[in-house]
Parts: C-alpha cells; sequence; structure tokens
C-alpha cells in the first residue's frame, strides 16, 4: 500500500518540481531583459546619435513599465486562482521587448522595448512570486523566496554578460543577446503551459478577518502608524538604487571616458560581477538583524561612492573594482534591511498598501539618471558623477544616524 501510494505521488512532485523551475526561468528571462542592454547603451549612443538624456530617458523607460504594471495589475495577482493568465501575457511582452531591442535602430523603438521589458517584469514578478508560494513546499514562502532571489540575480547578472560576449566577439553585437532572452521567455511560456499542475492550489479566504480589518486598511492609516521609519526605509532604497540605476545607466560612458576602459564587453562583466555581489549580499543579509543591515549598508554606501570619486580622480581602474564590490554588497544589506523593517512595522490592514508605495518610491529612483543626463549634455559628464556621489554620500550618512536611532517597532 505505501509502494502504490509512493507512485500515485510521484507525479505531483514531478509536476510541481517542473513549475517552479519554469517559473524561475521566467523570472530569469524578464531579469535578463533589464540587464542586458547595459553595456550596449555606449554603442547605442554612437550609432543612434543619442544625447545623454535620450539615453538616460530609454533607461528610465524601463522603471515606467514597472510602475504601470504595479498599478494596473499589481494588485489582482492575489485574487487570480489560475495566475497562468498573468505570467503568459507578462512573458509574451518580455519577449515582444527582447523581439523590439533585437530589431531596434532608433530612439522610438529602444524607449518602447525597455517600456514592454518593464511592463512584463512589473506584472510577472507578483504573479511568479505567489505561484511560487502556492506551489513550493509548506515552509512560510521560504523556499519560494530563495527561488526568486536566485532568479533575479542569475538573470541580472547573465544579462551583461551575454552583451559583454557579444561586443567582443562582434557577432550580431546588438540582437544575440535578446535572440537568447526570447528563446528563454518562450521555453519558460510552454512550460508554464504545459506543467502547470491539474489540482488548483487552495487559497485560504479569511472574510471576516478582511471585513475588520477595512476600516484601518487606508495608506493614511498605514502611514500614521509606520511614522517616519517608513520614509527613513523607503529613502535608503530610493538612494541605493538611484545610485545602481546611475551605474547602470552611464557606468559604461564613465568608464571608457574617465577611467580609459576601451573594451566595452569587460564593462559587461564587472556589472555581472556587482549584481552577482549584490545578490549574495541579499542572501546573507537575511541573516543579519534588520536594522544593522540597513545601517551597515548605508555606511557601505557613502564608502562606496566616495571610492568611485578615487578612482576617477586618480584614474584608477583597481579602486574603482574597489568601489563596485562595496556597492554591491551596500545594494543588497539596503536592499534586505529595509525590505524587511517595511514588512515588520508595517500593520497587517494597510501591509499591501504600504509595501506597494514603498517599491513606487524605489523604481522612482530609477529616473534620477536622465537628471544626470541633463547635467552631462549641459556641463560634464565627471561634475554629474560627483554630483551623484556627493548627494548619495550625504544622504546615507544621514540616514545611517537617524536609522541609528530609530525604534522599529509596530
Amino acid at each position: 500500500m505505501s509502494d502504490s501510494l509512493a507512485i500515485n505521488e510521484a507525479p505531483a512532485r514531478t509536476s510541481h518540481f517542473a513549475i517552479l523551475l519554469f517559473l524561475a526561468l521566467a523570472l530569469m528571462a524578464a531579469l535578463l531583459n533589464s540587464s542586458a542592454p547595459t553595456p550596449l547603451y555606449p554603442l547605442y549612443q554612437h550609432e543612434l546619435g543619442l544625447t545623454a538624456v535620450s539615453l538616460t530617458i530609454i533607461y528610465g523607460a524601463y522603471a515606467a513599465g514597472v510602475l504601470i504594471s504595479l498599478f494596473g495589475v499589481g494588485n489582482m495577482a492575489g485574487k487570480v486562482q489560475d495566475l497562468r493568465s498573468m505570467i503568459v501575457p507578462a512573458l509574451f511582452m518580455v519577449f515582444c521587448g527582447a523581439l523590439l531591442f533585437a530589431k531596434a535602430d532608433s530612439f522610438t523603438l529602444l524607449l518602447i522595448a525597455r517600456l514592454l521589458a518593464g511592463i512584463g517584469t512589473g506584472a510577472l514578478t507578483g504573479a511568479a512570486n505567489i505561484a511560487l508560494v502556492r506551489f513550493g513546499p509548506k515552509d512560510s514562502g521560504k523556499v519560494a523566496a530563495l527561488i526568486a532571489t536566485l532568479s533575479f540575480t542569475s538573470g541580472l547578472a547573465l544579462g551583461p554578460i551575454f552583451s559583454g560576449i557579444a561586443l567582443q566577439t562582434g557577432f550580431h553585437t546588438t540582437s544575440l543577446p535578446f535572440m537568447f532572452i526570447m528563446a528563454i521567455a518562450f521555453i519558460a511560456a510552454l512550460g508554464v503551459i504545459l506543467k502547470w499542475p491539474s489540482s488548483p492550489a487552495i487559497i485560504v479566504q479569511t472574510k471576516t478577518e478582511d471585513q475588520a480589518d477595512t476600516k484601518n486598511s487606508s495608506l493614511l492609516s498605514g502611514l500614521q502608524a509606520t511614522g517616519k521609519n517608513f520614509f527613513l526605509c523607503s529613502v535608503a532604497l530610493f538612494t541605493c538604487w538611484a545610485v545602481a540605476a546611475s551605474i547602470l545607466a552611464v557606468g559604461p560612458s564613465v568608464s571608457e571616458t574617465l577611467l580609459g576602459i576601451h573594451s566595452r564587453g569587460v564593462y559587461g562583466y564587472v556589472i555581472a560581477a556587482y549584481l552577482t555581489i549584490a545578490g549574495i549580499s541579499q542572501i546573507l543579509s537575511r541573516k543579519v538583524n534588520a536594522r544593522h543591515s540597513l545601517m551597515y549598508g548605508c555606511l557601505a554606501q557613502t564608502l562606496s561612492v566616495l571610492v568611485f570619486a578615487g578612482a576617477i580622480e586618480l584614474h584608477s581602474v583597481i579602486l574603482a573594482c574597489v568601489g563596485m564590490i562595496i556597492g554591491g554588497y551596500a545594494y543588497g544589506a539596503i536592499f534586505v534591511g529595509s525590505a524587511t523593517l517595511v514588512n515588520m512595522i508595517s500593520p497587517k490592514a494597510s501591509h499591501a498598501r504600504l509595501i506597494s508605495l514603498f517599491y513606487v518610491i524605489a523604481y522612482i529612483s530609477n529616473w534620477i539618471p536622465i537628471l544626470l543626463g541633463v547635467v552631462i549634455d549641459h556641463a560634464s559628464l565627471l561634475l554629474a558623477v560627483n554630483l551623484l556621489f556627493i548627494t548619495s554620500a550625504t544622504v546615507c550618512i544621514i540616514l545611517s544616524l537617524l536609522v541609528a536611532r530609530a525604534k522599529f517597532t509596530k
């Protein structure tokens, strides 16, 4: 009897393992589409005659797409029983974004491609993460969180590597990376359609609790309950992501113009290393006290931009690499520390709204490079990066002091 039970359970286990694999692949495809263009920006700028502002607008279109998804379909994911209806169309958007990138020969096509990539990622992230929790082991979502983190990290890191290889070999430079992404998105969509478990996941409804909480579920009541601590966490992540976005958007120009690195492919590998360190930092920072993680992350962010400034002043590639390592750690520590604290202090009734606002604020930071683009076009690249370094260092020092004194309780 036990043998027959084991035989009957095997297909279910296989089915769930398969769907977890394809969901991870789906997340990876979306993040590949996010990071792959980074090393290619100077090439687009040179070949299409783009200004610095135009280039940073293309970069910022991704955040606009993510925000459109968050506002448009973000709240639907938790209410949809068959999440394939969200995941497959989102993968189609990722596929279309990659296809347009592969064919792009104008500012408009690059802008639309980046926008579609953001919409696809925003729609996919929520739905895929919920599906990972539903079909993963019953362990309070720990395995689901690990799969999501590894998928994000590998996707972000592999994107610049694909582009770096294409740049160094000169083989279909602006199309080959996106062909890989299209193939991965297609395989992920096919896998999700074919390997979706036949038995629907059980979604527990707590209607009476929901009705009782409705009164206190407004965003305003949540902000009143969390006070200044919510904004401390939000400003910290905003600053961290603004620095990271600037590294990705104008970093290739900085490495070529101010550091004398003329191999664009090499910069792709450096970005991949930076994003890998950031991912590892996220995993390790989960084991550290959240307040300490946020505080040390802010201090590390300050140190990283000071090291970057020194690297540019001394034209030192080694110092720049050290800055990248410290910055990668800071990214992961600030992300995990701030997100954990917001989860901890948010009242249950308004938790979802506060989390949405937290990430909306963070994604708006992706438009900071546009301001840098204005400074670059009207003054100089050196002035733009110095303004970024001075502002972010000052803000992070103040944040570290405020976090040290704050009391993070509900």
